[in-house]
């Protein structure tokens, strides 16, 4: 049944590759480089430059990711313009970069004259901030430049990636063996193994986490096998993932508990999931969070995008 459900699956995104564009992600990083500008300022950049990317098909928020889009000002003046209303008007060159982060290297770049006025420095960028869009011929083309340089990067290194995930799997570090293998888009050469690789990696981790879950179960209510102690082993047995190899054991476990407490505990009722496609889909999306949660962890640790000038 599972061969079944993996390849019925595998034909089903093959067929959704074909019909759409292949996602990317990328990391929206604030800006570091250059000019100051406020943070404010660097919050609104940030959000337009997820709206611009998200509208071009590609995955884009400040989590953390080996790829990531930032920016750089240049400014050539700013003066203060009497008023009233006082204001500031402002001459400035946004440089928006989109690279790898990990091997330090950028893929593409592109430069933007910008010009604004307003009552503050902040609010004359912003103002000036309305020719960053999607429709800009600029903005596409450094887009659709840095989405095929990183389409050809996993292309070419993903089974390096592979067996970073085997090897940190092997370590018990399953949030970073996800990490590597969720992020190959569909239509590159290597995500049919990274997927079947990933289904492997997320049972394992489910397996060993919900047997460690039903041993404390175990323990708590052995100890303890009043209505209070096996009130305690059921919030451990309902930690346990819908999808976990160890749900069958859990469940024997809390029909003995019931049978012997008079528990009108609904153990059953927690499986959510009984369509084998609906459940499988519920694994992917688990496994890419469990995955993106890693990444995020690292990110004060590894992102350091200095190199770019």
């Amino acid at each position: 049944m599972k061969k079944y459900i993996f390849t019925l699956l595998m034909a089903a995104m093959s067929t959704m590759a074909v019909a759409q564009n292949c996602e990317i992600q990328l990391m929206v990083a604030p800006v570091e480089q250059g000019e100051e500008v406020t943070d404010g300022f660097n919050e609104m950049l940030m959000t337009r430059l997820t709206n611009v990317l998200t509208q071009k098909g590609i995955a884009a928020d400040p989590s953390y990711n080996q790829f990531f889009i930032t920016g750089k000002f240049t400014h050539f003046y700013k003066e203060t313009l009497p008023g009233p209303p006082m204001q500031t008007a402002m001459h400035s060159m946004l440089t928006l970069y989109i690279g790898d982060a990990v091997n330090q290297q950028v893929y593409a770049t592109e430069s933007f004259e910008v010009r604004g006025v307003g009552n503050s420095l902040e609010r004359a960028l912003l103002n000036a901030m309305t020719q960053l869009n999607g429709k800009n011929q600029k903005v596409e083309a450094l887009i659709e430049k840095g989405k095929k340089k990183i389409l050809n990067y996993y292309d070419n290194n993903y089974p390096a990636l592979l067996k970073k995930a085997q090897s940190a799997a092997a370590l018990n570090e399953y949030g970073e063996a996800l990490y590597y293998l969720v992020a190959i888009p569909e239509c590159c050469k290597g995500y049919a193994e990274a997927y079947s690789l990933m289904d492997q990696l997320f049972t394992e981790k489910l397996t060993r986490e919900g047997i460690q879950l039903i041993q404390l179960a175990q323990a708590v209510y052995y100890a303890d096998p009043s209505p209070k102690g096996a009130a305690k082993a059921m919030q451990y047995l309902s930690m346990i993932d819908p999808s976990s190899p160890a749900q069958s054991q859990a469940a024997e476990l809390a029909q003995e508990i019931k049978k012997n407490t008079k528990s009108d505990y609904d153990f059953e009722n927690r499986q959510k999931y009984n369509d084998a496609i609906a459940l499988e889909k519920y694994r992917i999306e688990a496994a890419r969070a469990v995955g993106v949660a890693w990444g995020n962890g690292q990110k004060q640790k590894t992102t350091n995008l200095m190199f770019v000038r």
